[in-house]
């Protein structure tokens, strides 16, 4: 007589093993035919949402910026199709209430706006908003109305030269007080949106389109963002926008996980800040420049420590930021890259600008390697791209972060003014000749080199080249070259 044997029961995972499942079903949640299916109903859509603001919330930021945000998502959820009509309206809706977008234009403007006199402080902000929001369509509306012309054909320079003359006027004292004050609120304005009007003018001379409105939509987008945009502008979201419901579905889960993430990584900054500097008592890097300025530098230890710990939470606190701008961004429909993508993996330092600071890169190369790139030195490939390197990193990094502040020339003086951005001229010497040299070397690491020389010198190398240029880059007004310099050799004891 046989008998039956029973099978034995399932091992039930243990809780590392739930953790890994549940981790690989949220990861793979925008290839699940369910979840896909839930994230397209009406349900979902709303679901999604409301978590996507209260994560949105988690981060911390201020209320104007919650409520604008709340706006854009309701639109983009109610009115999908019509994205580009609710982008615009937040954007309108921003640009009166916030025209600046940096913290240091922020402070300049209330300051400006002690100056102006008896008119409503809320009515200036709105103006400075609306005039440059004139300036941005008045400045599309001539491109395509002549865009035979050098002006036409050269729209971005052209506007930089506009840009730089109202600089020039309002910084030769010869306005009224209350007048100056004016003229520089829009210029803070024109400032924080710069870029902004840039794409959208490098746009409309592509597609050779005549409506400024759609273009003028992502002057302040509701995901906000620095005076960078993420994202680009309207010519860049349409190549990643969804088209259909399947793909806006499978869109917003992507920007629900990236916004989680960008959470988390927040909250990790935050309490590793608070671990380190506050709990722990290690300087941060300001402290600790300041302390060499002074003339009795800290231990070479703890001077190396503040700045390494300074680089790594500089890299966790831009990545955090980024992933919610680009969460917003794909969560309203398009689907559009990261902007930063695990850095320390880089084995070289243009690798590491690529994956550091994607859309900062992006604007340098579109603006500045290009037009370099496609006009000089044709017959020389090596020097062809040298020189357009340079043009990048060197020329139109350090025009942007000059004209992001414009506050400094304005408190300071001219002289003054451009000698608080000398070090930071050395900054983007240096970080272009690195780059150079990153791009133009033959001999690049592999991996039958050796786990060593392939995966830990390489990283090594950019890491510390990175660390060390940090140095003369953060804040820009604070220390004097020299001062750098006095920091800089107290790491290595001198």
């Amino acid at each position: 007589m046989s008998e039956t044997v029973s099978p034995p029961d399932r091992a039930h995972p243990g809780l590392l093993g739930q953790a890994l499942a549940l981790r690989a079903a949220w990861l793979g949640m925008d290839r699940a035919p369910a979840a896909i299916a839930f994230a397209a109903s009406v349900k979902g859509i709303v679901l999604l949402y409301v978590a996507v603001f209260l994560v949105f919330c988690a981060t911390r930021p201020g209320p104007g910026s919650m409520l604008i945000v709340a706006l854009g998502l309701a639109g983009c959820a109610a009115m999908p199709a019509r994205r580009t009509l609710v982008i615009g309206l937040t954007t309108l809706l921003f640009i009166m209430l916030r025209p600046t977008r940096s913290e240091d234009l922020s402070d300049f403007l209330r300051r400006e706006l002690d100056l102006v006199g008896s008119i409503d402080q809320r009515i200036l902000i709105a103006g400075a908003g609306i005039a440059f929001l004139a300036f941005g369509m008045a400045a599309l509306r001539l491109q395509s109305t002549f865009r035979e012309t050098a002006p036409g054909r050269h729209p971005v320079l052209t506007m930089m030269l506009v840009f730089f003359a109202i600089l020039s006027v309002a910084l030769s004292g010869l306005l009224p007080v209350e007048f100056a004050a004016e003229v520089w609120l829009f210029l803070a304005a024109l400032a924080s949106g710069f870029w902004c009007i840039a794409y959208a003018l490098a746009d409309q001379k592509v597609k050779q389109t005549t409506d400024p409105l759609p273009r003028a939509a992502f002057f302040r987008p509701f995901w906000e963002g620095p005076t960078l945009p993420i994202g680009k502008g309207a010519g860049f979201l349409a190549k990643f926008e969804a088209k259909d419901d399947t793909a806006l579905a499978v869109t917003r889960l992507k920007g629900l996980k990236l916004i989680v993430w960008g959470a988390l990584l927040a909250g990790l900054d935050a309490a590793a800040r608070s671990l380190l500097h506050t709990e722990a008592g290690l300087p941060v890097l300001t402290d600790a420049m300041a302390a060499a300025a002074r003339g009795t530098p800290l231990p070479a230890a703890l001077s190396w420590a503040s700045l390494v710990v300074h680089y790594l939470l500089d890299i966790l606190h831009l990545a955090a930021w980024g992933h919610v701008v680009v969460a917003l961004i794909r969560v309203a429909g398009y689907g559009i890259p990261r902007n930063t993508v695990r850095p320390l993996a880089a084995r070289s330092l243009a690798e590491f600008w690529n994956r550091y600071y994607f859309y900062f890169k992006e604007l340098l190369v579109d603006f500045f390697f290009y037009p370099a790139f496609l006009r000089w030195f044709k017959k020389y490939p090596r020097l062809r791209v040298a020189f357009a390197t340079f043009c990048a990193a060197c020329v139109g990094n350090w025009l942007f972060h000059f004209m992001g502040r414009i506050d400094i020339l304005a408190v300071n003086g001219v002289l003054p003014g451009l000698r608080a951005f000398e070090s930071y001229l050395f900054y983007c010497v240096v970080l272009a000749a690195g780059l150079i040299l990153s791009q133009l070397r033959k001999r690049r690491p592999k991996p039958e080199d050796g786990f060593l020389r392939y995966d830990v010198l390489p990283r090594l190398h950019v890491g510390l080249f990175f660390c060390l240029l940090t140095i003369f880059n953060e804040p820009i007004d604070a220390f004097t070259i020299g001062e750098r310099f006095a920091f800089l050799f107290s790491l290595f004891g001198a």
